[in-house]
């Protein structure tokens, strides 16, 4: 899967964010596998980015607010099942 990942908190203008492949993650119990369409940036992940706030790991994928379209369900998660439309705030 593509993602954007920060390795490093840096200033914007120095363009620290990396688009790479990442192995595709499996949902582990209780948990939704969601095919991103449109995701969110606010300030706050801007904040992570430019090191005004730690990231809680590292490397971070930043970004939340995601639409999507639930892809594979995990051991015992059942609210939403594939092919559903969720908006993960």
């Amino acid at each position: 899967m593509k993602a954007c990942i920060l390795p490093c908190p840096a200033p914007v203008e120095s363009n620290p964010l990396r688009i790479v492949e990442l192995p595709k993650l499996k949902p582990a119990a209780g948990q939704v596998l969601v095919r991103v369409h449109a995701c969110g940036v606010c300030r706050t992940d801007l904040h992570v980015v430019e090191g005004e706030l730690a990231p809680r790991k590292s490397p971070v994928v930043p970004g939340h607010q995601v639409v999507g379209v639930v892809e594979e369900n995990g051991p015992r998660a059942s609210r939403f099942h594939p092919g559903a439309h969720v908006g993960i705030p």
